[in-house]
C-alpha cells in the first residue's frame, strides 16, 4: 500500500537540527560531527494528480502533501497572481525535500501552510511545481494532559506521554506539519535517536542553538522529563516512541497542538 514520495523521497540526515532543541549549544556542535549518513524513512501512500482524484478521499482523516519538484517553489498571495511574494528552496537547509501541507485547492493551484514565521503562514503554489500525495496520518498534541495522539485513517493507533514547554517558554498552539526528520549520531544523546522539525516556531525564542527557534518533536536522554513541562518549547517523547514514529510518519504529516 505504500508508494514512493516523488520529488526525492523522505530522508533523514545526520545534521545539526535548527529547531529549539531543549539543551545546550555544545550538544548541537556534537550532532554536526555526524553529517553525511542517510537513512530511509516512511513513505506517503498513493500519489494523485487531479482535482477529481483529490475529491475521492481514500480514507477518513487523510491530508494532501505537496513535494517540490524543482530547486525553488514560488509562493503567491492568491491563485493567478502575477508575481510571487517569496520563494522557498528545495532541498531544505538540512537536505530534506521541501514539503507543504495542503489546506485547500483550486484548479492548477494549492493553498498550503508554509514552514516559515509567523506561525500559521499560508500561500498559494502552482500544481506544476509540486507532486501531490495522500497521507493517512495525523498527530494531535494536548498540552494540558501532555499527551500526543497518533491517528491513521481517522483511527487512534497510539497515545504517548510527552514533555512540553515551560510556562515562560510555552509550546505554541495551532495547526502545523512535519517539515524534516533528523537521525541523531548518538541514539542515547540529548535528543534521543530521532528528531522531527515542524513548521511551528517559538513565540519567545527567535534564535536558539544557531537555529531560528523552530519547534522539534524528539527523543530524550532524560526519561523523567517526559510528561512534564520542562522544555524550551519542543515536544519530548520516549526514545521508543520517537523511533516508532520516525519509521511510520511521512514528511508533511499534520501536527495540531491544543491546550
Amino acid at each position: 500500500m505504500r508508494g514512493t514520495l516523488k520529488g526525492g523521497g523522505a530522508r533523514s540526515r545526520l545534521l545539526p537540527p535548527p529547531f529549539v532543541f531543549c539543551a545546550i549549544l555544545a550538544a548541537i556542535t556534537a550532532i554536526a560531527s555526524g553529517c553525511g549518513t542517510e537513512a530511509t524513512h516512511a513513505q506517503i501512500e498513493g500519489t494523485l494528480g487531479s482535482h477529481a482524484q483529490a475529491r475521492q478521499v481514500p480514507h477518513r482523516g487523510a491530508s494532501i502533501v505537496a513535494t517540490a519538484l524543482a530547486a525553488t517553489v514560488p509562493i503567491f498571495h492568491s491563485p493567478g497572481a502575477r508575481r510571487p511574494f517569496r520563494t522557498l528552496a528545495s532541498p531544505t537547509t538540512v537536505g530534506e525535500p521541501l514539503v507543504f501541507l495542503v489546506r485547500g485547492r483550486r484548479p492548477g493551484w494549492e493553498s498550503v501552510y508554509l514552514p516559515v514565521r509567523p506561525d500559521g503562514s499560508t500561500g498559494w503554489i502552482r500544481d506544476q511545481d509540486v507532486t501531490l500525495a495522500w497521507n493517512p496520518f495525523n498527530l494531535r498534541v494536548r498540552l494540558g494532559p501532555r499527551v500526543l495522539v497518533v491517528r491513521k485513517s481517522g483511527s487512534v493507533i497510539a497515545r504517548y506521554r510527552v514533555g512540553v514547554g515551560r510556562t515562560v517558554l510555552p509550546t505554541p498552539t495551532g495547526r502545523y506539519y512535519i517539515v524534516e526528520l533528523l537521525k541523531q549520531p548518538d541514539p542515547k544523546g540529548l535528543y534521543g535517536p530521532y528528531a522531527f522539525g515542524t513548521s511551528a516556531f517559538s513565540h519567545v525564542l527567535y534564535s536558539f542553538g544557531g537555529g531560528p527557534g523552530q519547534i522539534g518533536i524528539h527523543g530524550t536522554n532524560d526519561p523523567s522529563s517526559v510528561g512534564r513541562s520542562v522544555s524550551h518549547g519542543c515536544i519530548r517523547l520516549s526514545n521508543a516512541a520517537i523511533t516508532r514514529l520516525a519509521q511510520e510518519l511521512p514528511l508533511g504529516t499534520p501536527v495540531t497542538i491544543t491546550r
